[in-house]
């Protein structure tokens, strides 16, 4: 199962928590970043590890949202 996904704006990109359920009732937070980037969309996927787990969506999502804003802040353009 999904979380409701929600899209927030970070340095011109767009992140989308897209954490899912799995192992019982374990939320793994996963979000979506993308941008357009001269008329072509840029996206990439960022995870957490594997053994980083939430009991509710929310704070899969919440910790999501806080990867991929430090993945946005750390690449290199």
């Amino acid at each position: 199962m999904a979380s409701t996904m929600s899209a927030i704006e970070h340095k011109g990109w767009q992140i989308e928590s897209r954490s899912y359920e799995a192992d019982g009732n374990r939320w793994f937070p996963r979000a979506l970043v993308s941008r357009l980037d001269g008329g072509r969309l840029g996206t990439h996927d960022v995870r957490a590890l594997l053994s980083v787990t939430f009991d509710t969506a929310e704070d899969a999502d919440d910790y999501a949202v806080r990867m991929a804003k430090t993945w946005i802040e750390d690449i290199d353009f």
